[in-house]
């Protein structure tokens, strides 16, 4: 079949699903309960007395007809248009997200001291409750964070969640990591070498307050029979593979070889990741970046970065790109906020240059880094 995909022909096989068309045109669609070989049950489940959705929703697309759609779970059909990214899209996504970061620990990821933080103590006070787990840097919900909100709309606080974990052979888990994206169980179920031994269940956790989520009731992945091993667990890896959170993990550089290992035998597909973080280029997002100073990434629309630039206010900067006609090459921008941004920009432009053996075009031109004029 052929669809297009943001203005793009592709062609698909016959029961492919609209997110597979989207990753086919190169066009990435956030998503957290979706793993590539794996089917989405994304709609109600009954259990236990609760109705729960075992679904991230961050996929929203929207079709030619102006609808918008789950893209896991929508197949793709002949002559079908596709739209990927639009203000819209981003507010929904956005409003997705927001219950998510609401129960997990991130207060990291908008650190600006994460880049060299040694993880042992935190500078701004941080309990260990509250801050990113070790796969920091790594985890994929990190990235997906990114790619969504970054220009960090929504907020940034310490979420205090309980952090008791439980080690049987290498996997290591952490259950107030789990945002219930049911990966972990989908490939229990569903991989030949799996022992079917997890399930979703409603949450007991607390939220930091002490008053129990007022958001839809919350539910993670835990052993059927309380542990690993009573389940009937053949410890193959896979759910570890598949977590984007932290909650499943293999610690240790014992544990990281012992996985290494398992993921080759499992054979399965690399997870689809974001490109790196950025936002569209669109009034309404730029809106609600803060009118900070901090380091402005102008980027195209294949994601190549077109300048980097210092700025005493990042919405003012941004809302001038808007209009400015030299800028029309932009499509995306990130937004890195900091008091110093003129030495940011200086060790950002540093490592472009190392990465890449060359400035950014934009910075070629013009090397005032005490200027707004980001174009």
């Amino acid at each position: 079949m052929q669809i297009r995909v943001d203005g793009e022909l592709v062609t698909v096989a016959a029961g492919a699903s609209i997110l597979d068309a989207c990753d086919t045109a190169g066009r990435y669609v956030p998503r957290l309960c979706h793993y590539p070989g794996f089917s989405c049950r994304c709609g109600a489940i009954a259990g236990n007395g609760w109705e729960f959705w075992d679904e991230c929703g961050l996929c929203l697309v929207r079709l030619g007809n102006g609808s918008e759609v789950l893209a896991c779970a929508t197949a793709a059909t002949s002559g079908l248009e596709v739209i990927t990214d639009d203000p819209a899209l981003w507010v929904a996504r956005l409003q997705r997200l927001a219950p998510i970061l609401a129960r997990h620990p991130h207060v990291c990821l908008s650190c600006p001291d994460r880049d060299g933080c040694s993880r042992d103590e935190c500078t701004y006070g941080n309990p260990p409750e509250a801050r990113c787990c070790a796969e920091f840097g790594r985890c994929e919900l990190g990235r997906v964070v990114g790619f969504v909100d970054a220009a960090a709309s929504l907020p940034r606080r310490a979420v205090i969640t309980a952090r008791a974990a439980i080690t049987e052979g290498w996997i290591r888990r952490e259950i107030g990591l789990c945002v219930g994206c049911g990966r972990c169980v989908r490939v229990c179920e569903t991989a030949p070498q799996a022992g079917r031994v997890l399930e979703m269940t409603a949450a007991d956790v607390e939220a930091g307050n002490g008053a129990l989520e007022s958001l839809r009731p919350r539910v993670v992945a835990r052993p059927k029979e309380g542990t690993l091993r009573a389940s009937g667990c053949t410890f193959c890896g896979l759910c570890v593979v598949v977590c984007p959170t932290g909650a499943l993990t293999a610690p240790g550089e014992a544990g990281a070889r012992w996985l290494a290992g398992r993921r080759e035998k499992g054979g399965l597909a690399a997870s689809v990741l974001p490109p790196a973080d950025r936002s569209p280029l669109t009034g309404q997002v730029v809106g609600a970046v803060l009118a900070r100073a901090g380091v402005v990434r102008l980027l195209d629309r294949e994601g190549e970065v077109l300048r980097i630039s210092g700025v005493t206010d990042a919405r003012r900067a941004l809302s001038e790109v808007l209009t400015d006609l030299d800028c029309a090459e932009a499509a995306y921008f990130q937004v890195e906020y900091d008091e110093f941004y003129t030495q940011r920009e200086s060790e950002l432009l540093a490592r472009h240059a190392q990465e890449r053996g060359h400035l950014p075009p934009g910075n070629v031109v013009d090397d005032d880094l005490f200027t707004d004029d980001i174009c």
